[in-house]
Protein backbone atom coordinates (compact mmCIF):
# COMPACT_ATOMS: atom_id res chain seq x y z
CA UNK A 1 0.00 0.00 0.00
CA UNK A 2 1.47 3.43 -0.98
CA UNK A 3 -0.55 7.34 -0.74
CA UNK A 4 -1.34 8.41 -4.23
CA UNK A 5 -1.07 12.37 -3.18
CA UNK A 6 -3.09 13.39 -6.41
CA UNK A 7 -5.98 10.92 -5.11
CA UNK A 8 -5.99 12.45 -2.28
CA UNK A 9 -5.88 16.30 -3.02
CA UNK A 10 -9.08 15.38 -5.37
CA UNK A 11 -11.20 13.93 -2.07
CA UNK A 12 -10.10 17.12 -0.60
CA UNK A 13 -11.66 18.75 -3.38
CA UNK A 14 -8.22 20.02 -5.30
CA UNK A 15 -9.66 18.56 -8.87
CA UNK A 16 -6.82 19.92 -11.23
CA UNK A 17 -5.96 22.39 -9.18
CA UNK A 18 -2.26 22.97 -6.86
CA UNK A 19 -3.20 22.86 -2.75
CA UNK A 20 -1.28 24.99 -0.99
CA UNK A 21 2.28 24.39 1.24
CA UNK A 22 0.17 23.72 4.41
CA UNK A 23 -1.62 21.53 2.60
CA UNK A 24 0.53 19.22 0.72
CA UNK A 25 2.45 18.86 4.30
CA UNK A 26 -0.12 17.84 6.05
CA UNK A 27 -0.91 15.01 3.12
CA UNK A 28 2.93 13.76 3.56
CA UNK A 29 2.66 14.08 7.25
CA UNK A 30 -0.62 12.28 8.55
CA UNK A 31 0.17 9.31 4.88
CA UNK A 32 3.11 8.95 6.52
CA UNK A 33 1.72 8.01 10.04
CA UNK A 34 -0.93 5.87 8.27
CA UNK A 35 1.51 3.67 6.20
CA UNK A 36 3.26 3.50 9.47
CA UNK A 37 0.48 2.59 11.74
CA UNK A 38 -2.02 0.81 9.37
CA UNK A 39 -2.22 -3.10 8.90
CA UNK A 40 -4.78 -3.27 6.61
CA UNK A 41 -6.60 -6.60 5.49
CA UNK A 42 -8.80 -8.52 2.82
CA UNK A 43 -10.56 -11.40 2.11
CA UNK A 44 -12.37 -12.80 -0.78
CA UNK A 45 -13.70 -15.67 -2.61
CA UNK A 46 -14.14 -17.39 -5.87
CA UNK A 47 -18.15 -17.95 -7.46
CA UNK A 48 -19.02 -18.99 -10.37
CA UNK A 49 -22.01 -17.18 -11.83
CA UNK A 50 -24.66 -16.69 -14.28
CA UNK A 51 -25.37 -13.30 -15.68
CA UNK A 52 -29.08 -12.57 -16.44
CA UNK A 53 -31.03 -9.98 -17.85
CA UNK A 54 -32.13 -8.05 -15.02
CA UNK A 55 -29.96 -10.06 -12.07
CA UNK A 56 -26.61 -12.34 -11.21
CA UNK A 57 -26.70 -15.62 -9.68
CA UNK A 58 -23.97 -16.60 -7.29
CA UNK A 59 -23.83 -19.92 -5.44
CA UNK A 60 -28.02 -19.58 -4.74
CA UNK A 61 -28.26 -15.80 -4.28
CA UNK A 62 -30.01 -13.97 -7.26
CA UNK A 63 -28.94 -10.21 -7.10
CA UNK A 64 -31.66 -8.07 -8.48
CA UNK A 65 -29.81 -5.30 -10.35
CA UNK A 66 -30.16 -4.26 -13.83
CA UNK A 67 -26.66 -2.16 -13.41
CA UNK A 68 -24.26 -5.24 -12.25
CA UNK A 69 -26.06 -7.36 -14.81
CA UNK A 70 -24.96 -5.01 -17.34
CA UNK A 71 -21.12 -4.31 -15.29
CA UNK A 72 -21.26 -8.62 -14.99
CA UNK A 73 -21.84 -8.99 -18.86
CA UNK A 74 -19.71 -11.44 -20.57
CA UNK A 75 -18.10 -13.12 -17.04
CA UNK A 76 -19.00 -16.75 -16.03
CA UNK A 77 -17.36 -16.12 -12.33
CA UNK A 78 -16.77 -12.93 -9.67
CA UNK A 79 -15.14 -12.46 -6.48
CA UNK A 80 -16.89 -11.13 -3.34
CA UNK A 81 -14.25 -8.51 -2.24
CA UNK A 82 -13.72 -7.20 1.42
CA UNK A 83 -11.01 -4.67 2.67
CA UNK A 84 -10.59 -2.49 5.43
CA UNK A 85 -7.59 -0.19 7.11
CA UNK A 86 -8.68 -1.37 10.39
CA UNK A 87 -9.76 0.56 13.13
CA UNK A 88 -6.40 2.14 13.74
CA UNK A 89 -7.75 4.57 10.95
CA UNK A 90 -10.87 5.41 12.57
CA UNK A 91 -8.88 5.93 15.89
CA UNK A 92 -6.63 8.31 14.15
CA UNK A 93 -8.91 10.61 12.28
CA UNK A 94 -10.94 11.23 15.08
CA UNK A 95 -7.73 12.08 17.16
CA UNK A 96 -6.31 14.33 14.77
CA UNK A 97 -10.48 15.70 13.94
CA UNK A 98 -10.44 16.52 17.78
CA UNK A 99 -7.24 18.39 17.55
CA UNK A 100 -7.78 20.44 14.45
CA UNK A 101 -10.42 20.29 12.30
CA UNK A 102 -8.45 21.09 8.91
CA UNK A 103 -5.81 17.81 10.04
CA UNK A 104 -9.18 15.54 10.39
CA UNK A 105 -10.36 16.04 6.95
CA UNK A 106 -6.95 15.75 5.31
CA UNK A 107 -6.74 12.50 7.45
CA UNK A 108 -10.19 11.29 6.17
CA UNK A 109 -8.88 12.18 2.05
CA UNK A 110 -5.97 10.53 2.59
CA UNK A 111 -7.61 7.44 4.54
CA UNK A 112 -9.81 7.15 1.09
CA UNK A 113 -6.88 7.00 -1.80
CA UNK A 114 -5.08 4.65 0.82
CA UNK A 115 -8.14 1.96 0.92
CA UNK A 116 -8.55 2.44 -2.52
CA UNK A 117 -5.00 1.87 -3.25
CA UNK A 118 -5.04 -1.10 -1.23
CA UNK A 119 -7.77 -2.59 -3.36
CA UNK A 120 -5.89 -2.04 -6.22
CA UNK A 121 -2.82 -4.25 -4.95
CA UNK A 122 -5.08 -6.80 -3.56
CA UNK A 123 -6.84 -6.66 -6.72
CA UNK A 124 -3.65 -6.67 -8.66
CA UNK A 125 -2.35 -10.27 -6.99
CA UNK A 126 -5.68 -11.62 -7.57
CA UNK A 127 -5.15 -10.25 -11.67
CA UNK A 128 -1.73 -12.31 -12.03
CA UNK A 129 -3.47 -15.57 -10.45
CA UNK A 130 -6.15 -15.27 -13.09
CA UNK A 131 -3.84 -14.07 -15.72
CA UNK A 132 -2.45 -17.85 -15.16
CA UNK A 133 -5.17 -19.34 -16.76
CA UNK A 134 -5.79 -16.38 -19.96
CA UNK A 135 -8.56 -14.56 -17.82
CA UNK A 136 -9.31 -11.10 -16.63
CA UNK A 137 -10.65 -8.61 -14.13
CA UNK A 138 -13.45 -6.21 -14.52
CA UNK A 139 -13.58 -2.85 -12.12
CA UNK A 140 -14.73 -3.45 -8.71
CA UNK A 141 -18.35 -2.69 -8.45
CA UNK A 142 -19.97 -1.80 -4.77
CA UNK A 143 -23.03 -2.36 -2.98
CA UNK A 144 -24.94 1.07 -3.40
CA UNK A 145 -23.94 1.91 -6.45
CA UNK A 146 -26.97 2.01 -9.18
CA UNK A 147 -29.24 -0.10 -8.52
CA UNK A 148 -26.98 -2.95 -6.63
CA UNK A 149 -28.58 -2.50 -3.12
CA UNK A 150 -27.27 -1.96 -0.10
CA UNK A 151 -29.24 -4.48 1.75
CA UNK A 152 -26.86 -6.73 0.30
CA UNK A 153 -23.64 -6.31 2.38
CA UNK A 154 -25.56 -8.45 4.71
CA UNK A 155 -24.78 -11.73 1.92
CA UNK A 156 -21.07 -10.36 1.62
CA UNK A 157 -20.24 -10.35 4.95
CA UNK A 158 -21.81 -13.36 5.75
CA UNK A 159 -20.12 -15.49 2.59
CA UNK A 160 -17.12 -14.01 3.65
CA UNK A 161 -17.49 -14.26 7.43
CA UNK A 162 -16.24 -10.61 7.61
CA UNK A 163 -16.21 -10.13 10.93
CA UNK A 164 -14.29 -13.36 12.33
CA UNK A 165 -11.66 -13.06 9.13
CA UNK A 166 -10.59 -9.38 9.11
CA UNK A 167 -12.84 -7.80 12.12
CA UNK A 168 -15.12 -6.08 9.25
CA UNK A 169 -18.89 -5.65 10.65
CA UNK A 170 -21.97 -4.15 9.52
CA UNK A 171 -24.09 -1.89 11.48
CA UNK A 172 -28.06 -2.62 11.27
CA UNK A 173 -27.78 0.54 9.33
CA UNK A 174 -25.50 -1.05 6.44
CA UNK A 175 -22.71 1.09 7.78
CA UNK A 176 -19.26 -0.75 7.91
CA UNK A 177 -17.21 -0.47 11.23
CA UNK A 178 -14.15 0.12 10.52
CA UNK A 179 -15.27 3.23 8.44
CA UNK A 180 -13.03 3.22 5.83
CA UNK A 181 -13.49 -0.13 4.23
CA UNK A 182 -15.04 -1.30 0.70
CA UNK A 183 -16.53 -4.27 -0.14
CA UNK A 184 -17.39 -5.58 -4.43
CA UNK A 185 -17.65 -7.56 -6.50
CA UNK A 186 -15.07 -8.18 -9.23
CA UNK A 187 -16.49 -10.04 -12.59
CA UNK A 188 -13.99 -12.73 -14.31
CA UNK A 189 -13.77 -12.57 -17.92
CA UNK A 190 -12.17 -13.96 -20.81
CA UNK A 191 -11.88 -10.65 -22.57
CA UNK A 192 -8.91 -8.28 -21.52
CA UNK A 193 -11.06 -5.33 -20.16
CA UNK A 194 -8.85 -4.73 -17.41
CA UNK A 195 -5.63 -5.91 -16.15
CA UNK A 196 -4.69 -4.69 -12.55
CA UNK A 197 -1.37 -6.42 -12.30
CA UNK A 198 -0.48 -4.15 -14.86
CA UNK A 199 -1.47 -0.92 -13.99
CA UNK A 200 -0.88 -0.93 -10.86
CA UNK A 201 2.64 -1.74 -11.08
CA UNK A 202 3.04 1.10 -13.01
CA UNK A 203 1.60 3.53 -10.78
Amino acid sequence: MKLNEKEALRYLGFRGKPADADTDEMIREIGGEMLRTLTPKCVYKRYDIKVLENAVELDGWRIESIKLSRHLRGCKAAYLFAATLGLQADMMIRRLSALNMARGTVAHSVANALIEDYCDEMQAQIAEKEAATGLFLKPRYSPGYGDFALQSQKEIFARLECAKRIGLTLTDTMLMVPFKSVTAVIGVTDAPTCTYAVSYTHL
